[in-house]
């Protein structure tokens, strides 16, 4: 009697061992209703079938667990397992900045192709970052970035004159300035009740982000320049992704690379959306080819100096990625 009973209490331990689920937090900071915060929640189904419900992936969007300059930290102390981010948020390495060189990524089909996880970019990439501590997964794609919104109609670069400006990385910021304007720094959770109070003159944000965070109320201008696309990096924390069996940690790059792929036409949809909404509610300017000529000679300068700060390595990618037009 004595050995069944412990036959008994030795299968149900084990089996509960082999049933016991890995449980993630996956940070992200757009609204609800972002295609964004829709590739999260499918990032957890894909991880949770392919895994056979070893790993469960808890998704926040809208900031509920962190801000957006917190998710890196929170990141590489383990406090939180995964988490997305502009590039420019998670690093001031040089890889981290080549996204929002000047009119190099300006679409979301190049996007694609220059950051599937199998291809050289992402794999560097990687490298650098788990220096940092921390995994990547993939990428996801946002859209138009580098989209202004304003009270007062700014096109031309003379329009930026004496203007304060909302910017959202180093590169951004260099932007802003070399177009005339003077750049602020600021978390997009911050930009409508400074561009309601006057705080800012305008700010710089994606086009979906115009639609989504309601910016089109606090002004009658968009432009969008097509100078730049939205591109974010899902970080893991590296411990805790080395902890994972082989298997697991297959199919958690294989679940973000075809969450990658579904955002390419997802990215596409939404910025169509969010145009034609915008374009029923405020003035919307679209940079035509001698428009966007213009402001891509005031914003050479700031391609120059990331190049300046470019390895060789750096510099090979940066000439890979413009092949991809």
């Amino acid at each position: 009697m004595k050995k069944i009973l412990t036959l008994i209490i030795a299968t149900l331990f084990f089996s509960n061992i082999a049933v016991a689920k890995i449980t993630m937090k996956y940070s992200g900071s757009l609204p609800v209703g972002h295609h964004l915060t829709g590739a999260q929640k499918l990032f957890a189904e894909k991880v949770a079938s392919k895994t056979n419900g070893e790993i469960e992936i808890k998704v926040f969007p809208a900031k509920q667990l962190y801000s957006t300059k917190a998710v890196p930290s929170a990141v590489v102390s383990g406090a939180l397992e995964i988490g997305y981010n502009l590039f420019g948020v998670w690093t001031k390495d040089t890889i981290s900045e080549i996204n929002d060189v000047p009119f190099l990524i300006q679409n979301v089909e190049q996007a694609g192709k220059a950051w599937d996880n199998n291809e050289r970019l992402f794999k560097y990439y990687t490298k650098v970052m788990e220096k940092r501590k921390m995994k990547p997964l993939g990428v996801i794609f946002y859209g138009s970035l580098f989209d202004l919104t304003s009270p007062s109609k700014i096109v031309n670069p003379s329009d930026f004159k004496g203007k304060k400006i909302r910017t959202y990385s180093a590169l951004a910021s260099e932007g802003i300035r070399a177009l005339g304007g003077s750049p602020v720094t600021m978390s997009p959770g911050e930009m409508y009740l400074s561009l309601q109070n006057g705080t800012l003159d305008a700010a710089i944000t994606g086009l979906t982000s115009i639609h989504k965070r309601k910016l089109w109320e606090t002004g009658k201008y968009a432009t969008i320049a097509g100078a730049g696309f939205g591109v974010f990096a899902v970080n893991m924390n590296l411990d805790k992704f080395n902890k994972l069996s082989k298997k697991n940690q297959k199919a958690l790059l294989e679940a973000s690379n075809e969450v990658m792929k579904w955002s390419v036409s997802k990215a596409a949809e939404a910025d169509v959306k969010s145009m034609k909404f915008l374009k029923s509610k405020i003035n919307v300017t679209v940079l035509n080819s001698s428009q966007k000529k213009v402001w891509a000679e005031k914003l050479e300068p700031v391609k120059q100096s990331w190049l300046k700060k470019a390895n060789s390595k750096e510099k090979k990618l940066f000439d890979w990625v413009a092949s991809l037009k």
